[in-house]
């Protein structure tokens, strides 16, 4: 990067527009930017680096306080700079965030925001804006990000001078920021947690293999032997495990035999104890049929008696059907005198709800009238809110539409002009690959002239006719979405005009509702008012059915009377046939009959249990005599010395199958640890292979290493070397060959160290000496020398990329009339054709030895450049 010219306004000590033209100093490749301290020299150098990356070069200059105090109110506050970079021409503008006063008619002081911005205008006249994607570009453009261009281009004022007396520790530092080899550090402290975690990990393996050899549990006293130990011999406790569990099997089959032959006693003997049981049941059985059966015997004069009362009970049911034929006219008799004096008294209710029902009933028509006219009206205020509602979500509607509409405009018009951009990059491209046939001597594939003096190239980010396509094809889906967004709107429009013309119709319509409310009587209204439709049909249907319900009333009045006479004489003829029906069957009288009476259910129980009661003796007389017959020659057996017998076997099968359990048990656990420690050791055995590799790494990165140096420290040294190597080339210059810079690479007791301590040899006395024992203007020279050299090395570690502008900022006050001619021969020595130094400084010797000068002249009203 080359700067050509730089704008400053509003910023820093410069009250207004200044600007900077390089072009004018640069031609012998080294200037001066010089002038009175605080005039703002190395504001020049701050206002570059904020053009480019939207930062200061200074560590404690902040963006947003570059205001200038001078400034006007009106006098913007920017940075603008063309540079020049691989011949092509580069335009940036920015200005930071900074207050400014209101510009107010009435003179007041009160204050804006002037929001931050920067635009960039590319070589083929495109722009691109915004603070992060101009500064994103422009990295892309450089290959550089902030830090780095810092480091390259610019010398800071006793940036060096301190770095070449630094602490090893703070050159650490200095020089991990720049080379950012804090990566070698994290793999150390990588390598250092692996190796912590795999060891952690193989001594949980160990851990878990101990507590299995903890949890089995044997009385074997070679295995106490070999777990007796702090460390355990896991291949002699699984060799172990094996003989241990074959002797458990061993054992288990032993018991599972003894197990076999008693259960074959026990079934001899459970056969015996079913007989003698069998046979206690069958005695116990004869001994309980002959007790019920004299129980029986004693219950037949009861028998006797139900008996009886069974055949008492059957006469009675017998004329039952003339007694509830007396009864049934008397109920009905009795029902048909309640109905009657029923039907008087609703008579007489029913006539005076009439009366009351008669006032309504004849303004019935004009009141449903004046309801139906209030409901439709009440409809109609309904309709017209929700219309007005509807109406407001229609414009609503329309004006989201409109907006979409309008985004979708912009962002078409965007997909348009990438496209358009894209097509003319393709084809200044095309040019360029037809520019690439051109040879020298040969005649040209367009014009077909032998001469070549300005060959086209192709260009950088050229698109393939895939991403013009690509393209293409977003251009039109946007197109074709705006098309549609307008289809949208339109329809909302119409959709929104439609509802207000039918608002409008309802207004109308309530107006002419209203003009008939008015021809409703005030007696009419009130009498509204009280009364509902409801109440008004209610009324109205009651006095119908009042009148058709009274006429049917009366009706029946007159059928109950008749229906009285006719039960009067059915009662008569049947109180004569139950007074035969009493003597027949053979009852002194009504009480008489009543004590005999027995439902069906209690006749049915009744006879049920005398036929029960015969059946159960029979079968009890026959059942005893069976049973004596199957007994016979038979006696009871006491089963007490079976069962003794049987405990004591069931005891010795539970002793038996507990040994077995226990040698079962005893062969599993064996297997089970044996399975857990095999696989556990074949695991711990990858985990520990990893382990040894991974431990080796740890201890070269860590500094446990025949150098003693950790592995960010040789990267270091490495570098710093390089940087050493660079700038003893200017060193020596500027000394007259007398000092040369090399790294410390061990202390007297040849312990390491830090590797980055310096010293100098002075080939005067042919010594090594301290840099600290260098002069002043010695120290600025190998400060001067190390900063070239760092920014030749940053440069190679950065892809080779040239640093086509340089500035030193400072520190040449320091040195005599020789040593400035030494430093000024070494910097021109820096200077090529494409490669300009500018050098900040006060000095007046610079100013008399270099004659190309920008001068910052400072003022009481700020500062200007000429």
């Amino acid at each position: 990067m080359k700067p050509i010219t730089l704008t400053l306004c509003g910023w820093g000590p410069f009250r207004d527009k200044q600007t900077v033209d390089f072009t004018k100093v640069s031609e012998k490749g080294i200037f001066l930017i010089t002038g009175q301290t605080g005039a703002g020299k190395t504001t020049i150098f701050d206002g570059i680096t904020y053009a480019l990356y939207g930062s200061m070069s200074g560590e404690i200059r902040e963006k947003n306080s570059v205001r200038s105090d001078f400034a006007d109110a009106d006098t913007p506050t920017y940075a603008e700079l063309t540079m020049m970079h691989n011949g092509l021409l580069y335009q940036i503008y920015r200005n930071p965030e900074y207050m400014r006063p209101k510009k107010r008619k009435n003179g007041g002081q009160a204050m804006t925001k002037e929001r931050e911005k920067a635009v960039l205008t590319l070589p083929d006249g495109s722009v691109m804006e915004g603070s992060g994607e101009v500064t994103r570009k422009i990295q892309e453009i450089l290959r550089l990000d902030y830090r780095q261009f810092k480091q390259i281009s610019m010398i800071a004022q006793g940036e060096f001078a301190r770095l070449l007396t630094a602490s090893p520790g703070e050159k650490t530092r200095i020089f991990r920021e720049i080379f950012d080899t804090a990566l070698y550090d994290r793999f150390a402290s990588v390598l250092r947690d692996e190796a912590n975690t795999l060891y952690k990990e193989v001594m949980e393996y160990r851990h878990r293999m101990d507590e299995d050899v903890r949890q089995f549990h044997t009385e074997d006293e070679i295995w106490k032997e070999l777990t007796s130990g702090e460390t355990h011999p896991y291949e002699q406790l699984m060799d172990r495990l094996e003989v241990l569990e074959k002797d458990c099997r061993r054992e288990e089959k032993k018991a599972a035999r003894r197990l076999e032959k008693l259960d074959q006693e026990m079934v001899e003997l459970e056969k015996r104890i079913q007989q003698a049981e069998t046979d206690q049941k069958a005695f116990q059985k004869l001994r309980e049929t002959k007790a019920r059966l004299e129980a029986l015997k004693g219950q037949s004069g009861d028998m006797a008696q139900k008996e009886e009362r069974l055949k008492r009970g059957e006469h009675a049911a017998e004329i039952r059907a003339e007694y509830q034929q007396v009864n049934g006219v008397e109920k009905q008799l009795y029902a048909l005198e309640r109905q009657e004096k029923e039907e008087e008294e609703a008579i007489r209710r029913e006539v005076a709800l009439v009366q009351e029902c008669s006032g309504i009933y004849e303004k019935r028509d004009l009141l449903l009238a004046y309801y139906d006219l209030s409901q439709s009206m009440e409809e109609l205020e309904k309709r017209k809110a929700a219309g007005l509602n509807r109406q407001k979500q229609l414009e609503k509607k329309l004006l989201c539409h409109q907006q979409d509409y309008l985004e979708q405009e912009k962002r078409t018009a965007d997909r348009q002009h990438e496209l358009t951009e894209a097509q003319s990059r393709y084809r200044r491209a095309v040019i360029g690959l037809a520019a690439r046939l051109v040879e020298e001597g040969k005649p040209c594939p367009v014009c077909g002239s032998l001469e070549h003096p300005h060959v086209a190239g192709t260009g950088e980010d050229v698109p393939d006719e895939e991403q013009l396509n690509r393209l293409q094809e977003t251009y039109d889906q946007s197109a074709a979405r705006l098309t549609a967004l307008h289809g949208q709107a339109a329809a909302a429009r119409a959709e929104a005009e439609g509802q207000a013309e039918q608002n409008r119709q309802l207004a109308d319509e309530e107006n002419v509702l209203l003009e008939k409310k008015g021809s409703f009587s005030e007696e009419l209204v009130s009498f509204a008012s009280i009364h509902n439709r409801e109440e008004v049909r209610e009324q109205a249907e009651r006095y119908t059915g009042l009148i058709k319900g009274l006429e049917v009333r009366r009706q029946n009045k007159e059928r109950l009377s008749a229906d009285k006479a006719r039960l009067e004489k059915e009662l008569a003829a049947a109180r004569e046939s139950w007074e035969k029906a009493l003597e027949k069957g053979g009852f002194a009288g009504l009480e008489a009959y009543q004590e005999a009476v027995l439902e069906e259910t209690d006749r049915k129980n009744l006879s049920e249990a005398i036929a029960r009661y015969r059946l159960e003796l029979g079968s009890a007389a026959e059942l005893c005599s069976h049973m004596e017959e199957e007994l016979k020659g038979k006696e009871e057996t006491d089963t007490a010395p079976f069962l003794d017998k049987r405990n004591s076997l069931l005891e010795e099968k539970k002793r038996e199958e507990s040994m077995r359990t226990r040698w079962s048990i005893g062969a599993s656990d064996a297997a089970r640890t044996y399975g857990l420690l095999k696989e556990k050791k074949k695991d711990m055995e990858k985990k520990e292979k990893a382990y040894g590799i991974i431990r080796d790494l740890d201890n070269m990165a860590s500094g446990n290493n025949a150098k003693k140096l950790v592995f960010e420290q040789y990267v270091l040294a490495g570098y710093f070397e390089d940087i050493l190597e660079a700038a003893n080339l200017r060193l020596r210059r500027m000394t007259g060959g007398r000092y040369e810079l090399s790294r410390v690479e061990e202390a007297g007791d040849g312990r390491s160290k830090d590797s980055l301590e310096i010293r100098v040899m002075d080939y005067y006395t042919g010594k090594y000496r301290s840099v600290k024992t260098l002069s002043g203007g010695e120290s600025f020279k190998a400060s001067l020398a190390l900063a070239l050299g760092m920014s030749d090395v940053i440069q190679a570690e950065s892809g080779g990329i040239r640093v086509e502008a340089l500035f030193i900022d400072e520190g040449f006050g320091a040195l005599d009339t020789e040593s400035l001619d030494q430093a000024c021969g070494a910097l021109m020595g820096l200077v090529e054709s494409d490669r300009m130094i500018g050098i900040i400084s006060h000095v007046p010797e610079l100013q008399e030895r270099i004659a190309s000068q920008i001068y910052i002249e400072k003022k009481n009203t700020g500062s200007h450049v000429r």
